[in-house]
């Protein structure tokens, strides 16, 4: 009688451990490279953020574990075999896979408004001390590029920060005149250090946006990135993202 009993208790059995095996199946786990912190795309030790809730979303399917380091390092990290994955670079190299744009800053030239600084082109900041984040000259290329590159006369008086925190405070300590920065970021890290945003002046002599991508070190997880970002904007996830943390942008990757 015990044995025809355990028999009969096999099936249930069966059906149960198939019925729990997908739930703890374990997700592909992904190195991902993100910058320092820079709210609100990247906060509290890239355990929140707009690009770390993106990044979640549109790659639900991994198991995402993260390693920040400096912006500019962001760039050859899948090469150097650092990461997977590296979110928010703008650089092209053969043998590594791009997404789409997945999101954009809104940079300006901001100067105090007390000092009543006439800024209408960028050839004007080269009379000026500017602060930058690292790599700036790169990403918004064009005359800014050019005048700000490496070994260019006009560094004399630019510098640039792995840290943004520090650039904002730099500016509004006085040690310089003029922030290039994306208007989120400056915002977000004035609040934080007790100034008021309204008492600058942002000066839009740059494109009205600036996109990056992600690197992946494997095609097809890119384009699991690539359809999971069109799903977010496809079901409106990207917009209620972009209200979450407090960005405001005329246009979106999702209009494209």
């Amino acid at each position: 009688m015990p044995g025809r009993c355990f028999r009969s208790l096999l099936p249930a059995l069966f059906a149960a451990l198939l019925a729990v095996g997908p739930a703890v199946a374990e997700k592909p786990a992904l190195r991902v490279a993100l910058s320092l912190d820079i709210p609100p795309y990247v906060m509290r030790q890239a355990t929140d953020g707009l690009e770390v809730a993106i990044a979640g979303q549109a790659l639900a399917e991994y198991e995402l574990r993260v390693v920040q380091m400096p912006y500019a390092a962001l760039e050859t990290a899948v090469q150097q075999g650092r990461a997977d994955v590296s979110i928010g670079v703008q650089q092209r190299e053969p043998g590594i896979f791009y997404s789409r744009e997945f999101i954009t800053f809104v940079n300006a030239a901001i100067s105090k408004k007390a000092a009543g600084l006439a800024i209408t082109t960028v050839m004007d900041l080269t009379r000026y001390r500017v602060l930058a984040w690292e790599n700036a000259w790169y990403d918004l290329g064009g005359a800014f590029g050019e005048l700000f590159a490496p070994n260019s006369p006009h560094r004399a008086d630019y510098t640039e920060f792995a840290d943004q925190r520090e650039q904002v405070r730099r500016f509004w300590s006085d040690t310089a005149d003029i922030a290039v920065i994306d208007r989120s970021v400056f915002a977000w890290f004035s609040q934080e250090l007790g100034y008021r945003s309204d008492e600058a002046v942002a000066h839009l002599l740059f494109a009205p946006v600036t996109g990056f991508r992600v690197a992946f070190r494997d095609a097809a997880v890119r384009d699991d990135f690539d359809r999971g970002l069109a799903r977010l904007c496809a079901g409106g996830g990207y917009d209620t993202l972009l209200a979450r943390y407090g960005v405001v942008l005329e246009t979106t990757i999702c209009a494209g």
